[in-house]
């Protein structure tokens, strides 16, 4: 067991050697190119889950209308639910004022 030991410490020194300049520009080279195709593929998942949310979104929406269309079948419970839903997902939200927020520059 021994000598397996040392014969994998002897492996492990020969392995071991500095890269050149050369080497070591195109590791970056490479990590940067695949940060890149990384950060693109985020971008283009960040599209794909807004969309999706998008459709979700109006998906529940008809299905909060159709809820009130045949209230009579849900409780008055739900119904008010579903209508406050529907009201806060219809209203924009308020607009924040800059111009109260920024003290005025006299």
């Amino acid at each position: 067991m021994e000598e397996k030991k040392v014969t994998k410490k002897e492996e492990t020194k020969r392995e071991v050697k500095k890269l050149s300049y050369e080497e070591l520009e195109n590791a970056a080279k490479q990590i940067t190119a695949q940060a890149q195709n990384v950060a693109k593929e985020n971008q283009q998942l960040r599209v794909a889950l807004q969309q999706a949310s998008l459709s979700n979104m109006y998906t529940e929406l008809n299905f909060k209308f159709k809820v009130l269309e045949f209230a009579s079948a849900f409780t008055p419970e739900f119904v008010d639910r579903c209508v406050k839903s529907i009201e806060e997902t219809m209203t924009p939200p308020p607009e924040e004022k800059e111009e109260e927020e920024a003290p005025n520059k006299e």
